[in-house]
């Protein structure tokens, strides 16, 4: 069987020169400043071995840059998170024995923001609220499409901000290898799945994917809305639980006939129908879907989630973190509801917190917002991305969406008529009813 492209490297390569390789990279790696027409302006662009990790200047004391002894100690800061980014990518490189030429494919860049508001506004992914992280192709931002084409950007572009966790950046890391070297177009399942299982295999902080919650919330997904494996292979866009059931299911391949043979696999995933992907299947792992299925589910029906778990699991459900980032244009105290949000978006000691989770539900009511001119003009702008969320999540419900788009055409007349509280209460009513996978 054919390996996955010329960037797949033996295992057996990879276990004797990796670690070497990787020694002298780290003493050796000489970090340099680097000035890419267009962007110098708002990034400090630091560059390692593969990638060009730009840290946003805006809000960085100009005083932070001066030197002590002939070195910012600021700058030392940024250097070394670049290093252990560039370090992250070489972990992801050698766990998918991929080999990233930056002579061939060009530096990646990576942009990291200041805070989660900036980086959902600058990509638009408003909805990227428990986990940040996000990758685009570069020739959607104009400044760099110059750089792309001249052959010194890879079209891939990695986003994180000053807190993405570890799990971000491999996931995103491993994005950007899977496209520029492996080349398939699976499903989104299956796209999604290998990242995430990338990212929680070498993430050693233990978090939401290495506590087992990740499957143990699609345990009672699966068991409560009776969806089917089939059902994520054939549709190449996201539902419901999209990372949790890609990164169960090749957790299941790879542990049944290891990573090498799942890649194999996962090469030869491109825009194939459900039968072909069954007879890949068959060809790489001896039986088809059905079958496949059946002990996925075995595997999935023996675990045993926690009250705790129910309890993250109903706040996942209701979308409850999307909610407050539609709302968040509109609060009297945006200060507080922010660190509501952080409080409930965080894992405690591997524990989803019920009390702060409980808190924002509550904030999240009517009697905290307040309107005007400036709020509904952000609101309006925000709800655009709402009537993506709506699409993607409920395409399946033709009801459901005809009703939403008529109370999206009135609640823009309101907003037209001048009629801020009608704007308001309207509003808040929709994303109330539409922000939630029930």
């Amino acid at each position: 069987m054919s390996m996955v492209g010329k960037g797949i490297r033996s295992p057996f390569a990879i276990a004797i020169v990796s670690p070497l390789l990787l020694l002298l990279l780290l003493g050796a790696l000489a970090l340099a400043l680097a000035s890419p027409s267009g962007l110098e302006r708002d990034w400090l662009p630091l560059t390692t071995e593969h990638l060009v990790v730009h840290f946003w200047r805006d809000g960085a004391d100009p005083g932070l840059f001066e030197r002590v002894a002939g070195e910012s100690l600021y700058l030392m800061v940024l250097k070394e998170r670049a290093l252990h980014l560039e370090r992250a990518f070489q972990r992801v490189e050698e766990f998918l024995g991929l080999d990233y030429d930056p002579g061939e494919f060009g530096r990646a860049y990576v942009f990291v923001y200041p805070d989660l508001e900036s980086y959902q506004e600058a990509t638009g992914c408003l909805i990227c609220a428990a986990s940040v992280g996000g990758f685009l192709p570069s020739l959607w931002n104009e400044q760099l499409e110059e750089l792309v084409r001249a052959g010194e950007v890879s079209p891939i572009v990695v986003y994180l901000t000053l807190d993405s966790t570890e799990y971000v950046a491999l996931h995103e890391f491993t994005h950007l290898l899977d496209f520029a070297l492996i080349r398939s177009s699976p499903p989104a399942a299956l796209l999604e799945g290998l990242a995430t299982y990338v990212g929680y295999r070498l993430d050693p902080i233990p978090d939401e994917w290495q506590l087992g919650l990740g499957e143990e919330l699609l345990r009672i997904f699966m068991e409560e809305q009776g969806v089917s494996l089939q059902e994520y292979l054939s549709l190449r866009g996201y539902w419901k639980f999209t990372y949790e059931v890609g990164a169960s299911f090749v957790a299941f391949l790879v542990e049944r006939a290891g990573l090498e043979r799942f890649l194999e696999f996962y090469s030869e995933l491109y825009r194939l129908s459900e039968v072909e992907i069954d007879g890949l299947l068959r060809d790489h792992f001896g039986e088809g879907l059905a079958a496949l299925e059946a002990e996925w589910e075995e595997r999935l029906a023996g675990l045993s989630p926690s009250e705790n778990v129910r309890a993250l699991y109903e706040f996942r459900m209701d979308q409850v973190l999307v909610r407050y980032i539609f709302l968040r244009p509109l609060f009297r105290e945006p200060e507080r509801a922010e660190k509501l949000f952080e409080e409930a978006r965080t894992l405690r000691r591997g524990r989803f917190d019920e009390a702060a989770g409980a808190a924002l539900r509550r904030y999240l009511s009517l009697e905290n917002l307040t309107i005007d001119p400036e709020r509904a003009a952000k609101a309006l702008d925000y709800s655009r991305y709402l009537l993506w969320y709506v699409r993607s999540y409920h395409r399946t419900e033709p009801e459901l969406l005809s009703r939403f788009h008529r109370d999206y055409r009135r609640m823009v007349k309101l907003y037209a008529a001048g009629d801020w509280q009608g704007f308001l209460e309207f509003y808040f009513r929709m994303v109330q009813t539409y922000v939630t996978w029930r």
